[in-house]
């Protein structure tokens, strides 16, 4: 089970892994906003998980257990993202509220707002 806080790097290092094929320490502290020494100490404990492949200043590369963590991160993003459109959010407010809430909500939850949402407003 990964943490909100784990969850948070796992979902900005699958970004940039998908984005450029890797992702660097600096690149991840940068993008949450958190200290180098923060950001290494989080990548070592989710490469001791096996989530990612991680050498200290070296390239950061996900496992295919990260990848798909990452991927299903990435989902729930979207359907929480189009739950917000839907009960019509203003569109400025949207991505921060989902960073507010995507990691302190369980997939479950997310797979019952998305099955809501084809249910009862089909696109």
């Amino acid at each position: 089970m990964v943490s909100p806080s784990e969850e948070r790097y796992l979902e900005e290092i699958y970004y940039h892994v998908l984005e450029h094929g890797y992702a660097r320490i600096s690149y991840i502290a940068k993008s949450l906003n958190v200290a180098v020494p923060s950001a290494s100490k989080m990548a070592g404990r989710l490469s001791r998980q096996g989530l990612l492949d991680y050498e200290p200043y070296g390239m950061i590369h996900l496992t295919k257990k990260g990848f798909a963590i990452g991927r299903e991160l990435e989902r729930n993003h979207k359907v929480l993202e189009n739950f917000f459109r839907l009960i019509q959010l203003k569109e400025e407010l949207i991505e921060q509220e989902v960073k507010n809430i995507e990691h302190h909500i369980s997939s479950e939850a997310v797979g019952k707002i998305k099955d809501f949402m084809s249910t009862h407003f089909p696109e």
